[in-house]
């Protein structure tokens, strides 16, 4: 190696290339998450063609569908939870004992979330 005292890689290409593998470790995670948020997102879209509808939880599971993974929440007043996908949503449903999701495209309104306002206030 010439040049430099300090010198840690041998050439410009050495030195992409370990940062860019240094990079991909420490990412991992952060691309596994979004892998999964474009994935339940195409999966929701395909459910949802006409911005309403609702399937069962078996169709969602069976397409591969991960309820863990979401953009955010919305709570509506009467405290039922929508899980963001996006730009698509769903809250789940229990109909005569059949778990089913009803799949919406988000609202506008749904951008007005605010999670402080569930947090008790000390009089």
């Amino acid at each position: 190696m010439t040049g430099r005292a300090d010198k840690k890689y041998c050439s410009d290409q050495c030195r992409y290339m370990a940062n860019n593998k240094q990079k991909t470790v420490a990412e991992r995670p952060i691309l596994d998450v979004n892998k999964t948020l474009r994935k339940n997102r195409a999966i929701l879209k395909k459910l949802c063609p006409v911005g309403k509808a609702t399937v069962r939880r078996e169709v969602l599971d069976a397409m591969g569908y991960d309820v863990r993974i979401f953009s955010s929440i919305f709570v509506t007043a009467n405290k039922q939870i929508y899980y963001i996908c996006y730009d698509y949503a769903f809250t789940p449903l229990l109909e005569h004992a059949v778990e089913k999701a009803l799949i919406v495209s988000k609202q506008d309104y749904m951008n007005a979330w605010d999670p402080w306002k569930f947090v008790k206030k000390n009089a």
